[in-house]
């Protein structure tokens, strides 16, 4: 396998005939710089650290003894194709990846790539999102299963969680010993099952615009300090409630200012209790206070590194920092870190920091990086794009994403 070139290398022999043409000059080292949100002189809290689209980015290059070996044939590509949901559990990345059917596994903690999920009686028919227990046990929403796919800590399969009927998951959530679980179909409903047996506890919900009730939501999760949180995303909003169903509060509208949603799709809780959105409109992740206050954003469209085209959803975790530290500001003191989903473009898996420098740290303006700003008409607020838009790469849309086949009766 090629290897891959981080910005700023120079292979061993290019440098040496740099030096040459130099007068033997040691060439001078390109000073790093540095992506963060906000950007200063605000005070920065999110450093973007790095992105992975598959075997490439986590296992080590093949030595030249290797290649001796084993030829310098090119090896079958192993990368993500389309991925959507994301889990991350001892510094393993779990990717759905919807067009390729399985579960991609990044493990930077041994430096490996596998897959799952392909085949046998765990085979699933449409991964969309998946969580992760202290335990490691893996639960993907598959809606053309119409089941929540449970897979052991060793990604062995081990059961299958009947959703009620007609049943469409598109999302699942752990608090403790029950599973929720977001059912996209004609009941917009959220289902909770008893962890262990998949037994029905209760449901609640409906289709409606009234708080409490969903229109095509794709998202939920819980927080630390036992609350539910819903992308509720044909309402354009993101609803709170307790874990019995009972509404807090309802926060957004339709627009393309913070606070305002386009397109508003994953949506996860920190260890702080910060509420993380993904839009997949504005291509930007909007951060909540546990009361619905807006906090800032971070990412953007574009090609960039740190950019984002067409964002799925995320996941947090505050046990992975270590093997990330390479990337990380030597004054930046992270917190934990947030794992961004693009379907599309060179980096799909996108990894960022949440933390602070010591109070009064300031950075050197030759250090700082910055995405292109998105010009927005403050006189008017942009209209989100219209209902089927999106449906070709939207496969929490109730299967309508593009090759996607219908959902066979009875399965």
């Amino acid at each position: 396998m090629p290897q891959r070139l981080r910005p700023g290398y120079v292979p061993v022999a290019a440098a040496g005939l740099l030096m040459l043409a130099c007068g033997c000059k040691t060439a001078e080292k390109a000073e790093p710089t540095w992506l963060f949100f906000p950007s200063p002189p605000e005070k920065p809290r999110i450093q973007f650290l790095t992105w992975a689209s598959g075997a490439a980015e986590v296992e080590p290059p093949r030595t030249s003894f290797e290649e001796f070996i084993l030829g310098e044939e090119p090896q079958a590509p192993r990368q993500i194709n389309k991925p959507y949901g994301v889990a991350v559990h001892d510094g393993s990345v779990y990717v759905c990846d919807t067009k390729d059917i399985c579960i991609c596994k990044l493990d930077f903690k041994n430096k490996t790539y596998s897959v799952f999920g392909y085949q046998g009686p765990g085979r699933l028919r449409k991964p969309i999102n998946i969580c992760i227990d202290p335990l490691g046990y893996k639960f993907v929403a598959d809606p053309f299963r119409r089941q929540i796919v449970v897979f052991g800590p060793s990604d062995n399969f081990v059961s299958a969680f009947d959703v009620p009927q007609p049943g469409y998951p598109v999302d699942v959530a752990l608090h403790g010993n029950e599973l929720f679980v977001l059912d996209n179909d004609e009941t917009c409903q959220v289902v909770v099952l008893d962890r262990t047996t998949g037994e029905v506890l209760r449901t609640f919900g409906g289709p409606g615009r009234e708080p409490g009730q969903f229109n095509r939501p794709s998202s939920l999760c819980t927080s630390p300090d036992g609350f539910l949180y819903v992308s509720d995303t044909h309402n354009f909003r993101v609803q709170k409630l307790t874990l019995e169903g009972e509404m807090v509060w309802v926060k957004g509208a339709p627009g393309y200012r913070l606070g305002q949603f386009g397109r508003p799709r994953g949506i996860r809780a920190g260890p702080d209790g910060i509420i993380y959105v993904t839009d997949g409109a504005t291509e930007i992740v909007q951060m909540f206070d546990p009361e619905g206050h807006i906090l800032m954003r971070f990412a953007g469209p574009g090609n960039l590194p740190g950019a984002l085209v067409l964002p799925s959803t995320l996941a947090v975790d505050k046990n992975s920092a270590a093997f990330f530290q390479q990337y990380v500001h030597k004054d930046f003191s992270v917190d934990y870190l947030l794992f961004v989903v693009s379907q599309y473009g060179p980096r799909l898996i996108n990894v960022y920091a949440f933390g602070q420098f010591p109070e009064g740290y300031r950075l050197a303006e030759s250090q700082i990086r910055a995405l292109p700003p998105v010009p927005v008409d403050e006189d008017q607020t942009p209209l989100p794009l219209p209902q089927g838009a999106q449906s070709p790469i939207d496969p929490a849309d109730n299967g309508q994403d593009a090759g996607a086949e219908p959902a066979p009766e009875g399965a």
